[in-house]
């Protein structure tokens, strides 16, 4: 049983914290309705920061002290605690004068029946904050738990104007030519090295600080949730992932028994759904209207990061530029097999339909493959009502006309900062 004097300092202990860091571009907007917000996401993409900074934006706009309470469950002091000791929690901040409150609960997992707890805030008219990551309850089963009653926001590793931020640099419309050449570099370590928080205010251990993401996200919301025996099988497909540019389940099992690794079609099945559960894979549909036919083509693989790409062993700079863009794609809201495809054809094929917009990517043009990229865009505006083409590269920037269809060539840095 958590005493009431506990519950009050450590309410009083996180008020007290100094808030500082990167804040992070997401669009979160409270709802006015019995929802609670729902923060998900992969591991270590800082959701208790978007917490604090959620919190920090309320004090602005005058909300009560007394009114906003942040808990970390898995506080060393709070351990043990239960669906009672939240309703104690509920009576002590009424004792420190508080009403109508908005609750911020991290790690919400720790403590059986919190969904419970969370539905009576909300009948009550409070605001409900929830966020947590686990091998006892996924990140995005979090929303699911609370059966309609909740909006999730998910967090992302840094974009790159967050990531220009955490370097100190200005992104500003006019440039020196050292400005540029800074700006430059910068793009080249986020294109080979992602937006993990930690791993870019910390780039002289990014390998180590990647390693440990990895492993955390393997051990912990995977073989530990599921328990995953065979853990080489595991990690062996997450190398051919990052590896391949489409996969298929038979294509998957035939590279892994190839390498002399024996696992069950339904067992490699499982281990996808694993991955991407843990938000560490994503996988892209072709757009056909054939259920039969996308079986057969399979899925273009993407990784949560670019970071996890290269302790891999992915270098090739085509690969990943193509994963960072799907990777912002899915920042700026498109969701895979709703708005969000890729487009096969008979020997071409465009990268990205995104709503209304065809996205080529290609890390450079030149005469081997400017007829190929561009032709291709043209192929798919016969399938698919698309009303921008687009090629992204990571320097070239054009406008060009061809059979009557505009296509924009645009820098990735421009794309990204847009």
């Amino acid at each position: 049983m958590i005493e009431r004097e506990t519950w009050a300092e450590v309410i009083l202990d996180y008020r007290s914290l100094p808030f500082d860091g990167i804040e992070r571009e997401i669009d979160v907007r409270v709802p006015n309705t019995q929802m609670a917000l729902a923060i998900i996401g992969p591991r270590r993409v800082g959701k208790t920061y978007l917490m604090r900074q959620i919190i920090e934006k309320l004090r602005a706009e005058g909300l009560p002290e007394e009114n906003i309470a942040y808990v970390n469950l898995e506080d060393p002091r709070l351990v043990g605690a239960s669906l009672e000791d939240l309703m104690t929690l509920l009576e002590v901040l009424r004792e420190m004068g508080g009403e109508k409150f908005h609750l911020f609960l991290d790690e919400v997992q720790v403590v059986d029946g919190w969904e419970r707890f969370v539905r009576y805030l909300l009948d009550v008219g409070y605001r409900v904050f929830v966020s947590g990551s686990s091998s006892k309850l996924l990140s995005k089963e979090i929303a699911t738990q609370l059966r309609g009653r909740s909006i999730a926001v998910r967090v992302f590793p840094f974009s790159f104007g967050e990531f220009l931020k955490a370097r100190g640099f200005a992104a500003k419309r006019y440039l020196s030519s050292a400005e540029k050449a800074e700006l430059r570099r910068l793009l080249h370590e986020y294109l080979e090295w992602g937006g993990y928080p930690e791993v870019v205010l910390n780039p002289h251990m990014r390998i180590e600080v990647l390693r440990g993401i990895l492993d955390l996200a393997i051990y912990r919301d995977i073989v530990e949730r599921w328990e995953v025996r065979n853990l080489s099988a595991l990690r062996l497909l997450l190398k051919i992932l990052a590896r391949s540019s489409h996969l298929t389940l038979t294509k998957a099992y035939s590279t892994m028994k190839s390498l002399g690794v024996s696992i069950g079609k339904g067992t490699l099945a499982d281990y996808l759904e694993y991955l991407s559960d843990a938000f560490i894979l994503h996988r892209l549909p072709p757009y056909v209207k054939s259920y039969k036919k996308a079986e057969l083509l399979g899925f273009k693989p993407y990784l949560a990061d670019n970071g996890l790409l290269r302790i891999t062993g992915v270098k090739d700079k085509g690969r990943l530029l193509e994963n960072l863009v799907m990777v912002e794609l899915l920042r700026r809201g498109f969701e895979p097999g709703e708005d969000l495809f890729y487009v096969p054809g008979d020997g071409w094929e465009v990268d990205f339909l995104a709503g209304d917009e065809l996205i080529q990517v290609s890390y450079e043009l030149h005469t081997l493959n400017w007829e190929r990229e561009l032709k291709a865009l043209l192929n798919a505006t016969k399938r698919v009502d698309a009303k921008r083409l687009t090629v992204i590269t990571f320097v070239d920037r054009e406008r060009v006309e061809l059979n009557g269809k505009r296509i924009d060539v645009v820098p990735l840095q421009d794309w990204l900062l847009r």
